[in-house]
Order: C-alpha cells, then structure tokens, then sequence
C-alpha cells in the first residue's frame, strides 16, 4: 500500500513537474448554443444582400445619371451640329452672292468702262469731224486748196479689202475742183518687190478714179489682192485740173496685219 502510494505521489510531481515547465493556455467556458451562430449567419448574408443591392441601386443610379447626361451632350452636340451647318449653309450662300455680286459688278464696271470708252472714241471722232468741217467750211489755214485727208481700209473677207480715201478742198470760194487720184499699193510677192495700181473699177489698172466736188469727196472701193502678195504701204496721187492744178502725193503706211 505505501509502495503503491509512493508511486502516485511520485508520478503526480512528476506530472506537476511537467505542467510546470509548459505553457498555459487560459479557457473560456461559453454556453453551446446553435440556433444563435445560424442566426448570426442569416444577419451576415442578409447584410451582404442588402449590401449587394445598395450597390446595385447605386450602380444603377449612377449609369442611368450618366447615360442620361450623355443623352444631354448627344442632344446639345446634334443642335450644335445642326446650327453649325445651318451657318455654314448661310455662309456659302453668302459666299455664292458676294461672287455674284462681284461678278456683277465687275460685268457692270466693264460695261461703263466699255461706254466710256465709246463716248470717248465717240467724241474723239465728232471732234475730228467738227475740225474737219470747220476747216473746210472756214478755212483760216495756210495750206489752202485740194488736200487728201485720210485713207481707211478694212478687210471682212481674207485677200479682200476695202478702201475709203476723203479728199477736200480748202479755199476760200467753194467752187467745183474736179481731177483723177491713182492709189498704188508698194509690196512684196514671193520675196521681189511688186506695185499694184487700183483703177476706180477696182481692179488693178493704170486709170485713174475721177473725182469731182466742191467741199469733200469719201472715194470708196473695193479691191482683191493678189494671193502671196503682203502689202507694206499705199500712195496716193491726186490731180486737179483748171486754172488751179495741183499735184498731191501722200504715202500710207499699210494698217492691215497679215493682209
């Protein structure tokens, strides 16, 4: 019995020994109570649900916020694209007028440019035709008597030309001066120089054009003029006969180009 005892004792301080030397942990004695975790866990997932949908409401608030305000800029930008084509329509059309108008303008500005210089050429010729028959009619001049006043010519139909010769006389008692004129036309026909004398049928000839007047005479004709032939100048020779015969000579350069 004692042997018995001695060794309990000594397995209990050996036992105590070993506890002694080891860490101790402190325990908690809790009730058991089941129904209470399940319904902590019901409040944990109905706090999650909750949550889940406050943040689907907020999502939703938030994307419909912003699809509207995109809406918005959709709108705002659509008008101002609209305006903006509405300005640029205008701006065209007043671009289109300005041209027009320019256009007019400049068609209107060339138009009086045009009769200006009309009226001027217009005057310039009353003006010349004043001092011609101002010569004629009062003639305070010194060179009196039969004068050749201008040679014109003109061409509508190539190797054709049309002349007009104005002969006057300056005196001081108009009576009839009356004589023959040759024209003469001085060129070139294949490199050799070649002279055309023009008859008052029009054809080349030596027979002079008669003239006869008391202030003026506009002699006109017409001539063809020989194909390879390019004039280069006209003389004219003028005769009067009577008591007062005069002999004019007067050179010309030739006007007409290619002709």
């Amino acid at each position: 019995m004692l042997s018995y005892t001695a060794h309990f004792v000594t397995y209990l301080a050996a036992a105590m020994a070993a506890v002694k030397g080891s860490k101790l942990h402190r325990m908690v004695v809790v009730p058991y109570r089941p129904l209470y975790k399940t319904m902590i866990f019901i409040v944990f997932l109905c706090a999650m649900a909750i949550f889940g949908w406050l943040t689907y409401e907020y999502g939703n608030n938030q994307g419909l916020e912003l699809k509207v305000e995109v809406v918005r800029e959709k709108d705002l930008i659509s008008k101002e694209l609209k305006e903006a084509r509405a300005l640029i329509s205008e701006m065209r059309q007043e671009i289109a007028d300005l041209t027009v108008g320019g256009e007019i303008d400049n068609q209107a500005n060339e138009e009086v440019r045009q009769t200006i210089e009309n009226q001027q050429n217009l005057l310039a010729a009353q003006n010349e035709e004043i001092s011609f028959y101002k010569g004629v009619m009062l003639p305070n001049v010194a060179n009196k008597g039969l004068r050749i006043e201008r040679l014109d010519v003109t061409s509508n139909v190539p190797g054709r030309v049309r002349y007009s010769l104005l002969l006057t006389q300056v005196v001081d008692k108009h009576d009839y001066v009356q004589g023959g004129v040759r024209i003469s036309l001085l060129g070139q026909n294949d490199g050799e120089e070649e002279t055309i004398q023009v008859s008052e049928s029009g054809r080349d000839g030596a027979e002079a054009i008669k003239f006869r007047f008391r202030y003026f005479q506009d002699i006109v004709g017409e001539l063809r003029l020989p194909e390879g032939f390019a004039p280069r100048e006209v003389t004219v020779v003028a005769h009067s006969s009577g008591l007062n015969a005069q002999r004019l000579e007067k050179t010309f350069d030739w006007p007409l180009k290619g002709e």
